[in-house]
């Protein structure tokens, strides 16, 4: 089980604030009137908020290896158990961290074009998450079932958020999930 890390997309968003931070700064030198150093200011704060806010605020995950993604991908259910695969298959924030919660137990974040194979006992279980997730996702698994749920992201002009949604069309969710990278839950 190989651990994430920080990787060149993370490392990004850095490279971008330091490149505006400095011209910036280096328009800001050229004049000295207040109206342009709270300009650059306001310009500068909001780049870092922006680089808090998508490279800092994600958690780590757990990446499966080769042959953990290959048995995920077989969609094969499990003798007694139930199985739920969750996915997240959107461009929309690809970046951004987004909680998921199952039964009051933080499972991890999803991030675009990943998803999670969790087995779970038969039953009424619930997907929830942060502030973000507009309402939790009640459903039901039986023994030896798959159940395919889908989180979407929801845009909003000042807030955006998530819901869950329970995917029927079972080749439709499976071809999504065959181009997404398979996550471990923690623990």
């Amino acid at each position: 089980m190989a651990q994430g890390r920080a990787s060149f997309l993370k490392i990004l968003p850095l490279i971008i604030v330091g490149a505006i931070a400095g011209r910036v700064l280096a328009s800001m030198a050229s004049g000295s009137s207040f109206l342009n150093w709270l300009i650059g200011l306001l310009v500068v704060g909001f780049v870092v908020y922006l680089v808090w806010l998508f490279a800092f605020k994600n958690q780590a995950t757990r990446k499966a290896t080769p042959a953990e993604t290959a048995a995920a991908l077989k969609f094969q259910p499990e003798p007694g158990k139930g199985v739920i695969y969750l996915y997240r298959k959107q461009f929309v924030a690809v970046l951004v961290g987004m909680d998921v919660v199952l039964d009051g137990q933080p499972i991890g974040q999803t991030r675009g074009y990943c998803f999670y194979r969790l087995v779970v006992e038969p039953g009424q279980h619930v997907l929830s998450g942060d502030g973000k997730c507009k309402e939790p996702l009640s459903f039901e698994v039986a023994a030896g079932e798959v159940a395919y749920i889908e989180k979407e992201i929801l845009m909003g002009a000042f807030k955006g958020g998530y819901h869950y949604r329970r995917n029927a069309d079972v080749a439709a969710a499976q071809t999504a999930i065959r181009s997404c990278k398979l996550l471990l839950p923690k623990g």
